[in-house]
């Protein structure tokens, strides 16, 4: 598998009319690099739409390898991979930078994750796809705390498969990575539950779609949103629309055609999850570019301004938000579980097994509302075939201990 990475993607496209600037003006905080022309001079962090940072701090890196960039909205850092000149030799370094008290740390590369990796919210770990020296594509688990990674198995992909670094995001209410990839056949989802490592491939229906397709994922929709360039053969035009992908048929749903732009810039693009927008840097037809916003639930459309500097690798910074939904109930990475549930996912029930007798058992939805709650022995099975299929979480009280742990009911 062979990726070409570079610093700004850029994809031609058609003339269109103008659009309106209908999207409320709800403030949406970003993160990224400026480019001085020579070297990236600064992490910043500014409001969309300001012209002006509202953080500014220097740094002096060769350059940033394109759609490297993740935001770790568990805990509130910012990664990305850099290039640095050490003994005249271009060295590819760990970058973190963290949005709450402005530190940055510069690591030795120890782990593998590239243009695809994602985040999930409720763990902060990181995933993505890895090819290792024989070629095998296997699903990466990075611990960003520790460094370590963890090959979570290995996928079985057509000879001669090739992979969109952009085009993949994460579900973290059920714990699935996507990510699109193509081969003889054409474009297709890949649809991976990583606690299980079981994955389907869904081939994506719309096949007029040309060259990269951007995707991002809404944890309060459910929803896959995607943004590509369609080629009319009638017309012998392209243009760049804005849809929503169906996780389960590969249908892509064009919601709007976008006006008003020449030019984008992939890896320049993320998704604000408390305004549910998609946002992204293009050009216009005064060659300027400019920040994008569609918001998903009104399905409208504006561009703003950005500060007069060229701007790289953008990430909304959804601390907040993630704080807001998973902190109540999130397990911390090292902490010794109490309890063991089987199986998980679950079909129409499943045992609990832990050390004690008589325990309370309380079943939550992703929203924090009770659903299901009683008292179990050890090992005994509980009944869940009155639940929707989705995303819970079960705790488990006994008097030595007081626990959480997510289950998904397939």
């Amino acid at each position: 598998m062979k990726k070409k990475i570079t610093n700004l993607f850029f994809g031609v496209l058609a003339y269109c009319s103008f659009l309106q600037n209908t999207v409320a003006q709800e403030e949406i905080k970003l993160i990224g690099f400026t480019y001085s022309g020579e070297s990236i001079s600064n992490i910043v962090k500014w409001n969309a739409g300001e012209t002006e940072y509202s953080d500014t701090n220097a740094v002096d890196y060769v350059g940033v390898l394109g759609g490297s960039s993740v935001y770790n909205s568990n805990i509130g850092e910012y990664y990305s991979r850099i290039l640095v000149n050490e003994n005249e030799d271009y060295v590819s370094k760990f970058f973190k930078y963290n949005t709450q008290d402005n530190s940055i740390s510069v690591n030795d590369v120890t782990n593998f994750f590239n243009g695809s990796a994602e985040v999930d919210m409720e763990s902060g770990m990181l995933y993505s796809y890895v090819n290792d020296i024989d070629n095998n594509v296997y699903l990466n688990q990075f611990n960003p705390a520790t460094q370590v990674s963890n090959n979570l198995g290995n996928y079985e992909f057509n000879e001669g498969t090739f992979f969109f670094p952009d085009a993949s995001c994460y579900d973290s209410d059920q714990g699935i990575y996507y990510f699109i990839i193509q081969d003889e056949q054409g474009k297709k989802l890949v649809k991976t539950v990583v606690d299980s490592f079981a994955y389907t491939i869904i081939p994506i229906v719309d096949q007029n779609i040309i060259g990269n397709i951007g995707m991002e994922y809404s944890n309060e929709q459910n929803a896959l949103h995607v943004i590509y360039p369609e080629f009319n053969n009638e017309t012998g035009t392209s243009t760049m629309n804005v849809g929503f992908l169906n996780g389960e048929t590969g249908q892509i749903n064009n919601a709007i055609n976008i006006a008003e732009i020449t030019a984008l810039q992939l890896f320049n693009r993320t998704y604000d999850q408390n305004t549910e927008t998609l946002i992204f840097i293009g050009i216009d037809l005064n060659n300027e570019q400019r920040l994008y916003l569609y918001n998903t639930i009104t399905n409208q459309i504006e561009n703003r301004p950005l500060p007069q500097s060229l701007i790289y690798e953008i990430e909304a910074d959804n601390f907040q938000y993630a704080q807001t939904r998973y902190n109540s109930l999130r397990i911390e990475e090292n902490q010794v579980s109490n309890f063991v549930v089987s199986p998980n996912p679950v079909t129409t029930s499943f045992s609990v097994k832990y050390n004690g007798t008589t325990s309370n058992y309380e079943i939550f939805d992703v929203l924090g509302k009770s659903v299901q709650k009683g008292n179990i022995e050890n090992g005994q099975q509980i009944e869940v075939n009155n639940l929707n299929k989705g995303v819970y979480f079960l705790n488990l009280k006994s008097e030595t201990f007081n626990e959480n742990k997510k289950i998904i009911i397939n």
